[in-house]
């Protein structure tokens, strides 16, 4: 098991919330599930946070917080409140700029990061209904809240996580199509940004129709946007860990010129690289965020 642990402090009052990564121990959970996230925050201090699209999904599990998720054209962000109800879940992905977390209460919570596809091997519901959700039951099948309960009431992370894989084990029923699995493998082999959709389907020996549609049912998203978010996080990821210059970033990853990287870059992140280069933080190759500073009464 890997632990990473994250504990953001700000400079008056030591207020502070903790974040933990533990990927899963299980081998067959392993294909499924990239790791799981805990938060952790004891007072009402004010924080807020920034993520970037990825190719992955979260479902965030609250405990007696009010979530208030806003996304249209112009706005992609939650804010976390004091609530009353016991249980609050919700699924995020698939966005198509920065994600912004605004936290204005004590605050726990926990998210299972899925692989691409992978929730299809724990349910059937439409993406549609379980992006609209705040019912844990449309994910995994348990019959109250004693489960979430358990889970919530171990006080280390790492037995957390047990009850979690526990958890996610019993509800494993499906096998993701071999086709969408032969997708995946043809875009990681191709360096994750070089294939487009018609190579993609020619492929695959199907039509573009029919690769669309394989995408949405296994994956919930279409195969451009899908493509789209791997380059930009193969991007991300030669700007924050290598010593390449921009113009080979651009060049390696397909970009027409350095305008069309810069603008993809900053429809993604809000920023261009340079500017983003300052401003992330950066943890075991998982979490690229910004802790935006908070000033205290």
């Amino acid at each position: 098991m890997i632990v990473i642990k994250i504990v953001v402090r700000t400079l008056k009052k030591r207020k502070k919330m903790e974040s933990v990564i533990i990927r899963p121990k299980n081998e067959i959970l392993n294909k499924h599930i990239q790791y799981f996230l805990f938060f952790k925050k004891k007072d009402q201090s004010l924080l807020h946070y920034t993520t970037f699209p990825n190719n992955n999904l979260c479902l965030a599990i609250y405990r007696q917080n009010n979530i208030n998720y806003i996304t249209d054209t112009t706005k992609n962000s939650c804010q976390i409140t004091s609530g009353n109800k016991n249980f609050t879940t919700r699924l995020y992905g698939f966005h198509k700029m920065p994600f912004t977390v605004n936290i204005e209460s004590n605050l726990e919570q926990i998210c299972i990061i899925f692989k691409p596809s992978a929730l299809r091997a724990f349910t059937r519901v439409p993406y549609e209904d379980l992006m609209s959700s705040d019912d844990f039951c449309n994910i995994l099948s348990y019959k109250d809240d004693t489960v979430l309960e358990q889970i919530f009431e171990e006080n280390e992370f790492s037995r957390k996580a047990d009850k979690l894989e526990h958890l996610l084990l019993t509800n494993l029923k499906y096998e993701v199509p071999s086709k969408f699995k032969e997708a995946l493998y043809l875009i990681s082999c191709d360096n994750n940004c070089n294939l487009t959709v018609d190579s993609l389907a020619k492929n695959l020996d199907i039509s573009t129709s029919s690769l669309f549609r394989l995408f949405k049912n296994n994956l919930g998203q279409n195969p451009k946007s899908y493509l789209k978010t791997i380059r930009f996080r193969s991007s991300l990821n030669e700007i924050l860990n290598s010593q390449k210059t921009l113009t080979n970033v651009a060049y390696i990853n397909q970009y027409f010129d350095q305008s069309h990287f810069i603008n993809d870059f900053k429809s993604f992140s809000g920023y261009s690289p340079n500017q983003l280069i300052d401003k992330v933080s950066l943890q075991q190759n998982q979490l690229v965020w910004i802790y935006n500073k908070v000033d205290f009464d």
